[in-house]
């Protein structure tokens, strides 16, 4: 029987909930109108907001040029909202969000070595924040299936880029699963229910696509 309270030494590329924090970068309304699979990248962002919530994950999230482009969707506002994690957008208007002393001080200040990069745009903001997040000692995991850009090609690139530069990939049910460890851990009922819940959003979806 293993002892989930001490747990046996573990690859370092794998997520820990003692080391881990959420990062949401810039799903602003008026840029989120042009992203391709908008719907899927808010979808999944809104489970890892629930991941976070459930592993009791510090979360920081910001905002690009907020007068340009809109404030954060208010969808990504309510999940947020529901998990009852407070949050306050960190303004930016450089592409990498360590270009600001203020992210880079509020990233060190979690305590948290491991960030989890969710947002926007893969190509641009996603991939010079992951870049230079390592550049600062951070291990990065960035979660495909939960960034996004307006093009597919760009995303694919970005994501090839970042694996090559040495960022973690992982989808959004690879890193619940890494974080919450095993089947007899507090979180693990936590993290069923929503595993439940995202096979029923699964086919709600295809019963919409196949209407269409």
């Amino acid at each position: 029987m293993p002892d989930y309270d001490s747990k046996p030494p573990r690859h370092p590329s794998l997520l820990d909930n003692s080391r881990a924090a959420l990062l949401i970068i810039d799903i602003q309304t008026v840029l989120l109108e042009h992203i391709w699979q908008k719907e899927l990248l808010v979808r999944n962002t809104g489970y890892m907001i629930e991941i976070a919530r459930i592993h009791s994950l510090p979360v920081i999230l910001t905002e690009h040029n907020p007068d340009g482009l809109g404030h954060t969707d208010e969808k990504v506002v309510k999940m947020l909202n529901d998990a009852g994690i407070g949050y306050q957008p960190l303004f930016k208007n450089i592409f990498s969000c360590c270009g600001h002393e203020d992210f880079v001080e509020a990233v060190k200040s979690t305590g948290r070595d491991q960030i989890i990069v969710t947002g926007m745009e893969s190509h641009i903001c996603v991939n010079q924040t992951a870049l230079d997040l390592m550049n600062h000692g951070f291990q990065v995991h960035v979660v495909e299936d939960a960034v996004r850009a307006r093009w597919e090609n760009s995303h694919n690139l970005a994501i090839e880029k970042m694996r090559r530069a040495g960022a973690i990939i992982c989808d959004w049910e690879m890193a619940a699963y890494e974080l919450t460890y095993g089947a007899k851990t507090p979180q693990f009922k936590q993290l069923l229910a929503l595993m439940k819940k995202a096979a029923s959003d699964e086919k709600t979806e295809s019963g919409v696509e196949s209407m269409k």
